[in-house]
């Protein structure tokens, strides 16, 4: 599991409580009004049906203005994981920002807050190398309420499309269909509620650098087809590509001592919307009847691909988790 930057693209994240010495809150959406909650959780479908678990789950709690992440289970079963899949590495204009190496009672730290409401908050990623405050995310999210509302649909939109489709599930998409029979007829009890991220945002640019391997031989030339840009921040050299998409990073590569390493570079401002991702898949999926036909797989995965953007959830309140759990 990756936290994207905790832009759920998907973070792609998260709702905080006690920020900033304030008292309980609450937001009122199309759905209803919410308060803020000291434990959401996040769940990401498994890829076998040998897994002894449908789902890998992680638990995100908040104490005064501080988060921690901890992950609860793995789809696996073996509760292993790598930090890396988990924390991000951040570069800013005062530094790298290394996640934390060290586990508390909570999880691990994952950041300080600094302004919020139910579904709006910004926050400063953690740094295991002494305080860091240039950078700010801002997430922004829609609550939902689920309850009596089908499980499957909001928890991998993706895999309850195409495990319903018979062109899917008889073909490349069999876990779909388990995923859909595991949870067929499973609905959430009252109470339950989760947040879909419609944006994230920066005050700054800034870039998500994997630190876990390094590029050999690395030659900026050969390296970006369409040309590149370099710029320091911090001092450090920064290799950007000038192939640029909307709506998410643009791929960098980072100089740090003698080696290269992979980098996803930020501009300040908006960088993922969840309405623009929408429209984008809507695009590729006219592109895709338009190239192989209405009843090709293809726009039928594209179809799926869709309407799972449009329904599945980033983040669950405790009632909706401990559902979940009891069908894992």
């Amino acid at each position: 599991m990756k936290i994207k930057a905790l832009s759920f693209t998907i973070l792609s994240s998260l709702l905080f409580t006690a920020c900033g010495g304030g008292g309980s809150d609450s937001s009122t959406s199309s759905h209803g009004s919410i308060k803020d909650e000291s434990e959401w959780y996040m769940y990401e479908t498994g890829y076998s049906i040998e897994d002894q678990n449908l789902f890998s789950k992680l638990k995100f709690s908040f104490q005064d203005n501080q988060a921690f992440l901890n992950v609860e289970y793995t789809a696996d079963g073996s509760n292993k994981y790598e930090l890396d899949d988990l924390l991000s590495t951040y570069l800013a204009s005062d530094g790298l920002y290394f996640p934390a190496t060290t586990k508390t009672n909570l999880g691990y730290p994952f950041g300080t807050f600094s302004a919020k409401s139910a579904t709006n908050w910004t926050y400063t990623p953690y740094s295991n190398e002494g305080q860091r405050t240039a950078l700010k995310l801002t997430e922004k999210f829609e609550a939902v309420n689920l309850s009596g509302k089908p499980m499957s649909q909001y928890i991998n939109g993706f895999d309850h499309f195409a495990g319903l489709d018979p062109v899917l599930s008889i073909s490349a998409e069999k876990y779909s269909a388990y995923y859909v029979q595991k949870l067929k007829d499973k609905t959430f009890p009252s109470g339950s509620i989760c947040l879909r991220s419609q944006t994230s945002s920066s005050n700054t640019d800034y870039a998500e650098v994997d630190t876990s391997s390094s590029i050999e031989n690395f030659d900026p030339k050969n390296y970006f087809d369409f040309g590149y840009t370099i710029k320091n921040i911090n001092n450090f050299q920064l290799y950007v590509s000038k192939d640029i998409e909307p709506n998410t990073s643009i791929e960098s590569v980072l100089k740090l001592g003698s080696i290269y390493i992979y980098a996803d570079y930020f501009n300040k401002g908006v960088y993922y919307s969840l309405a623009t991702d929408i429209k984008q898949h809507e695009q590729y999926y006219d592109e895709v009847v338009s190239e192989s036909g209405k009843d090709s797989s293809r726009a039928h995965y594209y179809k799926a691909l869709l309407n799972g953007l449009k329904s599945e959830c980033t983040l669950f309140n405790k009632t909706a988790s401990i559902a979940i759990d009891a069908v894992r």
